[in-house]
């Protein structure tokens, strides 16, 4: 009788855990639910909401652009970018597409480095940045800037009278050396490139410079390693050249490496 007893607690127990375990299971779905659809409602009224009031700012005459400021301009006028811009002043201000303009603009004008625009209350604030040639190129029978970026662009304002060397090249890639020169070069050569009229590279793959006196200077291979002593040496040979010679037909500094500098001075050869 006492086992019967203990069997039936046993199964009354067990049943009883069941029973409740699946209730719990069934709270736990309802909350769930509950909180899902609490969370979805909320975002669906921010949606619709936001909507609403993006709606109403873009009808509003207050939201409107007073002013366009642009700052950084020194060889592009502000004139020029205002005319470029597909919104004026009375537009409203949260439907200027920011990022578009930017990109069509740098399209338009390749003599600008960068251009950033921002919106503030009432007004777009426009920051130029222009690009600053450091060598000439010839383009379609047109002389043009470029800078270290490897870009081209149209020359403007006083850029034409600027002191830097023309590069010649037969392709891109010689273009890409000359300028990636150019950069190390000027590095450690101070105001020296302010004499150097043209560069180039010639058949036998030696960097040439033409300086403003007519003298060719054969540099040789780049050798950026020893770029810093190869030109303080080279100075050296030039200054005492030009003050011994009138006129010198051209410093080969092909043997560099060798301790030798060629100085062609028109009446006769000197070997430093």
């Amino acid at each position: 009788m006492t086992t019967k007893r203990r069997k039936r607690y046993v199964y009354k127990a067990v049943y009883t855990n069941s029973s409740y375990s699946i209730n719990k299971k069934v709270r736990k779905i309802l909350i769930f639910f509950f909180y899902l659809v609490f969370f979805v409602g909320i975002i669906y009224g921010l949606y619709f909401g936001i909507n609403e009031l993006l709606s109403i700012a873009y009808k509003s005459n207050k939201i409107i652009i007073k002013d366009i400021n642009i700052v950084g301009a020194k060889n592009i006028t502000k004139a020029e970018i205002k005319e470029l811009l597909p919104f004026k002043i009375g537009d409203n201000l949260l439907k200027v597409k920011l990022s578009e303009t930017e990109s069509e603009i740098k399209k338009l004008k390749p003599e600008l480095k960068n251009i950033v625009i921002s919106r503030r209350w009432q007004k777009i604030n426009i920051k130029l940045y222009e690009r600053t040639p450091e060598a000439f190129v010839i383009q379609n029978d047109e002389i043009r800037g470029i800078d270290f970026d490897d870009k081209p662009f149209p020359l403007r304002g006083f850029m034409s009278e600027m002191k830097i060397p023309k590069i010649v090249y037969k392709n891109d890639e010689e273009r890409k050396r000359l300028l990636d020169f150019i950069k190390r070069f000027k590095v450690v050569c101070a105001r020296f490139l302010d004499n150097i009229l043209e560069m180039r590279i010639n058949n036998t793959d030696d960097i040439i410079f033409v300086a403003a006196n007519n003298m060719t200077i054969i540099w040789g291979q780049e050798m950026p390693e020893h770029l810093s002593n190869k030109f303080k040496n080279f100075q050296k040979v030039y200054e005492d050249a030009i003050s011994r010679y009138r006129q010198i037909e051209y410093i080969n500094m092909n043997l560099y490496s060798s301790g030798r500098i060629i100085v062609k001075p028109v009446t006769g050869i000197l070997v430093e």
